[in-house]
């Protein structure tokens, strides 16, 4: 897709005016036709464009209204960032806002590589208790690792084609944990082989690693297989929540690796993991608009947008690109 092809995606068309209206036969008290989303990306201040991007997923939540009327909807869209604490208290202060007496339930729409386990083992429990019934996760793309972890809590996970879930492996400074567990076992194995070796990687590992950090690495492993049996326990299986739990954390040897429909369901069940649903052709056009308008955004501004909490003004962000 080009910018421009983009740009003219993001930007309706303005209204034509009534036939019968005396601005349409004048001109003269006629309003000045607001900017579409692409012009504004283009020249706008950045509080323009979160205003008009807010408004366009509002837009989209209308057109689904169907799907989304009986719900709070939320959603994590941070493809190059990390799930932390931050994100946590902002889901907080969204479900503090929008589900003051439980009364909907919560749909909330994941695009993300991972990050923090603890903070979304939080976000999981949080959504489901301030939930009226159901708490649902939808995953148009990637929901990968602490993102899977937050999926794990939800009561049904609705992924199309595209959607893909990942093992639950831990990062250490973007490392993955297992990953790095890993190398030290092949390190250990490599020197036993060649005793030559092993001063030569005893000095690289005391650059590259304290011990502090590969403790953190075994131990935040156990903890994630904690968490995931803790969310899974309360559910209405076929198999046992402990062996899905080692699965997902223990079973795939790439942090990248793609659980996709087909995987996510023999691992959890098709009643559980749903497709073809409303909630998943929201999911589907609110990630779509948010993909071109970041794809202009990073283009033009060489910045990045997040939206972290609800669909308002308030819950996004612009941040600058990393490169």
């Amino acid at each position: 897709m080009t910018k421009a092809d983009a740009g003219a995606a993001l930007a309706p068309e303005p209204p034509e005016p009534p036939e019968d209206s005396a601005a349409a036969q004048t001109g003269s008290d006629a309003a000045p036709a607001k900017p579409g989303l692409g012009k504004l990306i283009e020249s706008g201040s950045d509080g323009e464009v979160k205003d008009a991007f807010a408004s366009a997923t509002l837009l989209i939540a209308k057109k689904h209204a169907e799907a989304t009327a009986n719900y709070t909807v939320l959603a994590l869209l941070e493809p190059e960032d990390s799930i932390d604490r931050y994100d946590l208290d902002r889901i907080f202060t969204c479900l503090q806002k929008n589900t003051g007496e439980q009364q909907k339930d919560v749909l909330l729409v994941l695009l993300s590589q991972g990050g923090s386990i603890e903070a979304a083992y939080q976000i999981s429990k949080l959504c489901k208790s301030h939930a009226k019934g159901k708490f649902i996760v939808v995953v148009p793309r990637q929901a990968k690792s602490a993102a899977t972890l937050i999926a794990l809590g939800a009561d049904e996970i609705h992924m199309g084609p595209l959607g893909q879930l990942g093992p639950i492996d831990p990062q250490l400074d973007d490392l993955p944990a297992l990953g790095v567990n890993q190398a030290l076992r092949t390190i250990a194995k490599v020197s036993q082989e060649y005793p030559g070796s092993a001063e030569m990687f005893a000095a690289y590992l005391h650059r590259a690693l304290t011990v502090y950090q590969i403790g953190y690495c075994d131990r935040i492993s156990e903890s994630a297989e904690q968490y995931a049996i803790r969310l899974l326990s309360n559910k209405k299986l076929s198999r046992d929540p402990i062996q899905i739990a080692r699965e997902l954390v223990h079973e795939y040897k790439d942090h990248g690796f793609v659980i996709d429909l087909d995987e996510a369901r023999a691992h959890l069940g098709n009643e559980w993991v749903r497709t073809g649903t409303k909630e998943l052709e929201f999911g589907e056009e609110l990630y779509t608009v948010f993909e071109m308008t970041n794809f202009l955004i990073g283009a033009q501004r060489k910045k990045r947008l997040l939206v972290l909490g609800d669909l308002t003004t308030s819950s996004l962000m612009l941040r600058k690109n990393r490169r």
